[in-house]
């Protein structure tokens, strides 16, 4: 099971994510490190445990309001160890182009994104480079709605984002998600708590758990995965 800590950035801030409010987040208080800058943050995670993929959000970016690339980009290089992956609010195949270069994977947020077109070209250009997220917030999906429906359109690594589900201690109850035939790598992202949660999707077939406040404070057991 491949435990991916959750990093949210807001102007250049790293900041505790809590049911999808993102205009009410505040800086992160960590037990692992006394800050909030991006470096000392993976620095404090990476004594924790030896995490190889660390998940960054830029908010500002997926909120359309300036970014936080710049920062993020200077971690990749402090950090080259790392397999970053990278949501900065892609809408379209011309976002994707602009930092496609980076060494980084992108995330590719349904909430975001404008069509299933534009994620088509996504993939024709780099699809190695890229990993799906399917968004949900209140049992709702954000984004096209055929996007959710087929799933050829799923790359090999997807993830299931519960948006108000995150920071919320509250495992997801979306009875759909759990019954999906998960022949991809899928992650789901939001809720996860304790071991128990992290057990318990790994049950249901999940490659993967996308988690920050667990980790956070200090709530889970490595040496029982």
């Amino acid at each position: 099971m491949e435990l991916i800590p959750a990093i949210d950035l807001l102007d250049n801030i790293v900041v505790k994510a809590f049911l999808g409010q993102r205009k009410k987040y505040k800086p992160i208080n960590s037990k692992l490190v006394n800050s909030s800058k991006l470096e000392n943050i993976i620095i404090g995670l990476l004594k924790e445990y030896k995490f190889k993929i660390i998940y960054i959000a830029d908010l500002n970016a997926i909120m359309g309001n300036k970014n936080n690339l710049n920062t993020i980009k200077k971690a990749v290089r402090k950090f080259p160890k790392v397999d970053f992956w990278v949501d900065y609010g892609v809408k379209n195949f011309l976002d994707f182009k602009k930092y496609g270069n980076n060494k980084f994977k992108t995330i590719i947020g349904s909430e975001t994104l404008e069509n299933v077109g534009e994620l088509k070209k996504i993939y024709k250009y780099k699809k190695k480079k890229s990993i799906l997220s399917l968004d949900f917030k209140n049992n709702s999906f954000l984004g096209p709605k055929n996007l959710i429906k087929d799933n050829k359109l799923w790359p090999k690594k997807t993830i299931f984002m519960i948006l108000n589900s995150i920071g919320s201690k509250k495992r997801p109850k979306l009875k759909k998600l759990y019954n999906l035939d998960l022949k991809k790598d899928c992650y789901l992202a939001g809720g996860i708590s304790n071991n128990e949660d992290i057990e318990f999707l790994e049950k249901k077939g999940f490659k993967g758990a996308i988690l920050s406040t667990a980790i956070h404070e200090k709530k889970i057991i490595y040496n029982n995965l």
